[in-house]
Order: C-alpha cells, then sequence, then structure tokens
C-alpha cells in the first residue's frame, strides 16, 4: 500500500481500489465522500483517502488518478473516488504533490490533530466496508484514551490480505495505534 505525505497532507492512493470504513464523531466539517462508504452505498472500494489541513487537497488527488485512468467506471472514463477528512482551514492543494511523493509502506496509524482530528488505520485483512467500519469505530477509542476532545473523523483501511486474524482483535489493535501515533 502506497503512502504519500508532504506538508499538511498525507494521502492513501490505491489505484486499483481498497475498502475503507470511516466513523465520525462530532461535526463533520471539512470531509468529503463519507456517504459513499456507508455499507449499502453502491461504491465498494474507494481510490484513495486523505487526512489534510485544506479540505482542497483532495482535489489534487482526484486529479492525479484521473490522468492516470484510475477511478469508478462511467460512459467512457472514470471517477476517482477520494473520501478525506480536514483538520484546519482552506489552503493551498497539496494532495496531488502527496501523490507524487507516494511510496509503500503506511504505518499502522496516521492521526493529524487542528480544530479537528482526522486518522487513518491499516489493518492487514481481507475486509469489505463493514468490516473497515467496525475496526474505525473501535480505533475512535484509541483518540479518546489520548485526551482527545474535538470532532474526529477516523478511516479505516484494509489491505486485501487474508491473514485470519479475528475481527475483534483488529478493533483491539486499531485502538493501540491510534493511542501510540499520538503518544
Amino acid at each position: 500500500m502506497l503512502l504519500g505525505r508532504v506538508a499538511g497532507a498525507v494521502v492513501v492512493p490505491a489505484p486499483g481500489g481498497m475498502a475503507v470504513g470511516v466513523d465520525t464523531r462530532g461535526a463533520p466539517i471539512g470531509t468529503r465522500e463519507l456517504d459513499l462508504l456507508d455499507p449499502s452505498a453502491l461504491v465498494q472500494r474507494v481510490h484513495a483517502v486523505v487526512l489534510s489541513e485544506s479540505p482542497s487537497t483532495p482535489n489534487g488527488v482526484v486529479r492525479w488518478l484521473a490522468e492516470r485512468g484510475h477511478g469508478f467506471p462511467v460512459d467512457g472514463g472514470v471517477v476517482p473516488i477520494v473520501c478525506g477528512a480536514a483538520v484546519g482551514a482552506p489552503g493551498e492543494d497539496v494532495g496531488y504533490a502527496a501523490c507524487e511523493a507516494a511510496v509503500e509502506g503506511v504505518p499502522p496509524a496516521v492521526v493529524l490533530i487542528g480544530d479537528r482530528a482526522a486518522a487513518l488505520v491499516v489493518v492487514d485483512a481481507d475486509l469489505d466496508k463493514a468490516g473497515c467500519r467496525r475496526v474505525a469505530m473501535s480505533a475512535q477509542d484509541g483518540l479518546v484514551r489520548a485526551g482527545v476532545r474535538v470532532p474526529s473523523t477516523v478511516f479505516a483501511l484494509a489491505t486485501g490480505v487474508a491473514t485470519g486474524t479475528p475481527l475483534d482483535e483488529l478493533c483491539t489493535a486499531a485502538a493501540k495505534d491510534v493511542f501510540r501515533a499520538l503518544a
């Protein structure tokens, strides 16, 4: 799995798509495409997750993916599905640069805190959106344990690698990883 990190943004691009779940607590200001992560939504895989200081950052990620032909197939083209959460005020679009800087290897958890908190956890598992959502809900506990008291959005991404780890163990590990990312 790829990870792109530049000042003010963390992007996990997955041109082939990935299962993602989300849990939001408080006001979901600065979020993008969270409704698509509901297990009943038509779209089952997303092409990138973005944590950033700026709500405009995902625009650069969409452009980067579209230029390469990655996205949800539509009549004669593709629409990249990019979910995200911003923790601060609008600013420069750095999503494209973060995709360009992407390298293999995503840490178990990444957390950004500003006016709001945004986090992502990655689990080695073959989960669907519902399983990813359960992991994201549990990962919120890591923010609470660390004393984070602002509205928060947590994404859980599954690598698609079947490891046989039970879901409850993945959930426990996700909460610990988010807590450690803040320690």
